[in-house]
């Protein structure tokens, strides 16, 4: 085979593995949904973190080395870890306890609109009049689907209007990590600090589940539920991440970045198929406006670019405007 076609090759089976992976995640939240009208919601988080732990520290051991976190960063790390990745997992499977698994995954991938507004708010980001357009669309897109969601007239004590603020109140859990995460990501690399947050999260889980974890015992969790568990703990969460680190290789972010929006199709379709989930006009219309939004923000976010001490520095000039890393709800499955 010509080196030449390898790097093609490499491409074409990266779109593939993306492409399996946002029909994992987008099945991934029904997966959850469905377990957890038989297990308590945070125990069942727990059970699947447990269960893709050993596959990922088998990772992380391979090169302690590149593993090992400055003392001075431990607590950041932690902080970080618990308000972010933590705070999300706790937040998205109560959101699933009481809305559809369609609205959770439209909702969580609104993240990169948050993180934008974050940023702007900031004074990071170059503000360019595509990327607030894009921001209007997508918050508009959000606000169809809750207040199209609630019952006629509108009542913020329904069920499903709540569920829908938890999934928001995740998405920007994770904005809030990707914008304070990043100087640690930067100095140890994107794969040591999932690998962190990760153990860390799993932690948080079994203490803030161990009510219900201490009454559950093998024969309260029915044999139809370990596929279940299987599913969202190794395929999703382990192989999942993964698989993401390869394509993240050998497409960039930037292309990688388009796959992310066929995810809360994929969990409609399956909900609709599994769960017979509604489809109403308002979540269709809303759903539209929010991922074109999204798309928008995510082709038009630019950092600002870095200021130089010229007078250190006479010959640099900052022209370079780089794309803000923006991280999907999928990092976190």
């Amino acid at each position: 085979m010509p080196a030449t076609s390898r790097p093609f090759i490499r491409r074409y089976l990266a779109d593939a593995v993306m492409l399996f992976n946002v029909i994992v995640w987008g099945v991934q939240f029904i997966v959850m949904k469905d377990a957890i009208s038989t297990l308590p919601p945070l125990a069942y988080n727990a059970i699947r973190f447990s269960v893709g732990l050993p596959l990922l520290l088998m990772i992380g051991f391979r090169n302690r080395q590149a593993m090992r976190i400055a003392r001075a960063d431990i607590p950041r790390l932690i902080v970080l870890g618990l308000i972010g990745q933590f705070g999300y997992q706790v937040l998205t499977v109560l959101a699933l306890d009481r809305t559809t698994g369609t609205n959770v995954s439209l909702l969580l991938a609104t993240v990169p609109s948050w993180t934008a507004i974050l940023s702007i708010l900031l004074g990071t980001l170059l503000i360019r009049r595509a990327m607030l357009l894009g921001l209007g669309m997508s918050l508009v897109g959000v606000a169809l689907v809750i207040l199209g969601d609630a019952a006629s007239p509108v009542s913020v004590s329904h069920g499903d209007v709540f569920g829908m603020g938890l999934a928001l109140t995740a998405a920007l859990c994770i904005a809030i990590f990707t914008i304070t995460i990043k100087p640690l990501m930067d100095r140890y690399g994107a794969s040591v600090i999932a690998i962190w947050t990760y153990i860390l999260t799993c932690v948080g889980l079994l203490v803030v589940a161990s009510p219900d974890l201490l009454t559950l015992g093998p024969g309260d969790i029915p044999p139809r539920i370990w596929p279940h568990i299987a599913y969202s703990g190794i395929l999703s969460s382990a192989i999942g991440f993964l698989l993401e680190g390869y394509a993240i290789r050998h497409l960039g972010a930037a292309r990688m970045s388009n796959y992310y929006n066929v995810q809360p199709l994929v969990t409609a379709v399956a909900g609709v198929l599994v769960l017979q989930e509604p489809i109403t006009r308002p979540l269709v219309l809303g759903g539209a406006l929010a991922l074109v939004g999204v798309t928008i923000v995510r082709r038009t976010t630019l950092l600002r670019p870095a200021t130089h001490d010229h007078s250190s520095e006479p010959h640099t000039v900052a022209t370079d405007q780089r794309p803000l890393e923006i991280a999907n709800s999928s990092d976190c499955l």
